[in-house]
């Protein structure tokens, strides 16, 4: 993306430099060619190392920088050795809490001044020195193992604590370097050694350490049904490199277009979570209606099952008065694993791409950045001082989502129940004795044998298609039972054994489909009901909160106090012209709370990966 600003001229505006982090953005090539000498020492034309390649940010933020003309007859660019130069980097300041975060000790941040004749001034002492091959260029670093703030239980930076070694590249580096010859440049977070930034939008989250997490419960007070509110920060960084000579000498001799500064920041991700116990209620309606169904097929299996009594039932009302039958062997429901169909509907996070709701972990989250509708740079393509719109008109439709999404997942959990019932086979294997006055073991007169055979799937069963066998055959000799049977005032044997393999034959299925229907699917629509009811006062938990927040969080991105629209409280060094250029700053991130942690003052804002260039100064 090409980004412009306007020239103090009046003249066309020049595009953004887009070609790599803290390169120096100049048009002049006498210049360029002046400066080649020191590419390799100067932070403005740093190398990022072959371990960050493709990943290092290329967004470039330019602004017009003008010294009044000193009357200057020459300019020669890194050889001029007569400058004071002053750079810083600083992953986590401001105020919080009541307490100002410059002041802690673990925290503290990398600045370097350096001017001709002196040794290099660093604080603190005993920052890293990084080297280099020019005397004339002092280049530090802090890295930052970030291990306070445990106590506040309100900004937890644990996943950012990862113990670098000296002068490492890593989640919380703090770079400065300063030199005469009028380059300096600073960096904070996720940098490399020669300061590149090391988070885009195509950084594998491999690479990326896990993000801070700002809780917001104290701030937002007691929500019915809410557990915690919290703004998780993915990994961030920030930079800004002046080359003050190149600007004095293209607004001298040149046309004023160098501007000397470059600028970039890069986040990784910036969600809000919502944790609510009313989340992962979901998942336990789930999880008990399986355990339900589970007893509702052993209930109905083995051989005195409700579907082997159902077939007792079905057998004897087709059999005449006077016989009986007794039945034995089993019923079993197989190829059923309920547990298994809804697993992943219970483990996968669901999600539209700018809300996440995972339901075993219990929370609901918001993806701000997509909420910009900037593509696949999102955070990472702002302009200067944007503010984040957290208000009730960007918040309100987040809860329709989230209904959508829990909707949609009430009925593939439905559904995925339903498919494996269906997808079960049910196997009937039943025998025993039709008898003249008993109908327990041994007991009456035998008269024939009955076997009632079955094996099909549920849905077969349900559909009425499922194929049926049953056999009988006459105990003893068929005249001397037809005898019997007539003095009793009964039918032949071959006629009650037609009229039973018929009615077993066409009857038995639909009352086992309907004992089926009953104790298994019926439990599965009442999930169903269970769950859209039980999502309502989600909805209701997560709009609460989506109330709440409009007036006490505030999120600013690429922070320029010297930039239009400064936002509250950014301050600056202007420096003292015609011969001191201003302090150029960028923050990636800076939040503001408001008067529920600071009653005294009202918003109380702190910045996460600060970079400052300048005051540079062009001594006599």
């Amino acid at each position: 993306m090409t980004r412009t600003t306007p020239s103090r001229h009046g003249l066309a505006p020049h595009p953004r430099s887009l070609r790599g982090l803290l390169r120096r953005v100049t048009d002049n090539n006498r210049l360029l060619g002046s400066l080649a000498g020191v590419a390799a020492a100067a932070l403005v034309v740093a190398t990022v190392p072959a371990t960050v390649g493709q990943t290092v940010a290329s967004w470039g933020d330019s602004e017009w920088v003008h010294a009044p003309a000193v009357g200057t007859s020459a300019f020669d660019c890194g050889t001029d050795t007569n400058y004071r130069t002053t750079s810083s980097g600083t992953f986590l300041s401001g105020q919080l809490l009541g307490i100002d975060l410059d002041d802690i000790a673990e925290l503290r941040d990398i600045r370097t001044v350096r001017e001709p004749g002196q040794p290099v001034v660093v604080d603190p002492p005993n920052a890293v020195d990084l080297g280099g091959t020019n005397p004339e260029v002092s280049t530090y670093a802090n890295p930052l193992a970030v291990s306070v703030l445990d106590d506040l239980a309100v900004l937890d930076l644990t996943g950012l604590s990862v113990g670098l070694p000296a002068g490492s590249t890593g989640a919380v580096n703090q770079y400065s370097q300063s030199s005469t010859l009028g380059t300096s440049a600073g960096a904070a977070g996720l940098v490399t050694n020669s300061g590149g930034v090391g988070v885009t939008s195509t950084t594998p989250d491999s690479e990326l350490p896990e993000p801070a997490t700002l809780q917001l419960s104290n701030v937002l007070g007691p929500l019915t049904g809410v557990g915690d509110v919290s703004l998780e920060v993915g990994a961030v960084a920030a930079s800004s490199a002046l080359d003050w000579c190149a600007a004095r000498e293209s607004d001298e001799w040149g046309d004023g277009s160098v501007t000397g500064v470059t600028r970039d920041y890069g986040i990784a991700g910036l969600d809000l979570v919502v944790d609510s116990p009313l989340v992962s209620g979901l998942v336990t309606e789930v999880n008990d209606t399986v355990t339900d169904l589970n007893t509702a097929v052993t209930a109905l299996s083995g051989v005195n099952g409700g579907i082997a009594n159902l077939v007792r039932t079905q057998v004897a009302a087709n059999l005449p008065g006077l016989l009986g039958v007794n039945l034995g062997g089993n019923v079993t429901i197989s190829n059923l694993d309920l547990t298994g169909a809804v697993q992943n509907l219970l483990t996968t996070p669901l999600t539209d791409g700018t809300v996440t709701i995972d339901l075993s972990a219990g929370t609901v989250s918001v993806d701000l950045a997509s909420l910009l509708g900037d593509g696949a740079n999102g955070l990472n393509d702002l302009a200067p001082n944007t503010e984040l719109l957290i208000n009730n008109a960007v918040l309100n439709p987040l809860v329709d989502r989230v209904g959508d999404l829990l909707d949609a997942w009430t009925t593939q959990v439905t559904q995925a129940l339903t498919t494996a019932l269906d997808n079960a086979t049910v196997t009937i294997d039943l025998s025993g004795a039709i008898s003249i006055l008993g109908s327990g073991p041994n007991s009456g007169l035998q008269v024939a044998t009955l076997d009632v055979d079955v094996n099909a799937s549920i849905a077969s069963i349900r559909a009425g298609t499922a194929p049926v066998t049953i056999d009988t055959d006459v105990v003893g000799v068929v005249t001397v039972v037809n005898i019997i049977l007539g003095g009793l005032g009964l039918p032949t044997i071959t006629t009650i054994l037609s009229t039973l393999t018929s009615g077993l034959t066409t009857g038995l299925l639909a009352p086992i489909a309907a004992t089926l229907s009953t104790n298994l699917f019926g439990l599965v629509t009442t999930l169903g009901s269970t769950l859209a009811t039980a999502v309502n006062p989600v909805l209701t938990a997560v709009g609460g909160v989506f109330n709440a927040l409009p007036s006490v969080l505030s999120v600013g991105v690429n922070v320029q106090p010297d930039q239009p629209n400064p936002l509250p409280g950014s301050t600056f060094d202007p420096g003292a012209a015609p011969l001191e250029s201003p302090e150029y700053a960028v923050s990636a991130l800076r939040i503001g709370l408001v008067d529920a942690v600071a009653p005294t003052n009202g918003f109380v804002y702190f910045s996460l990966a600060t970079a400052t260039a300048g005051p540079t100064v062009a001594l006599p």
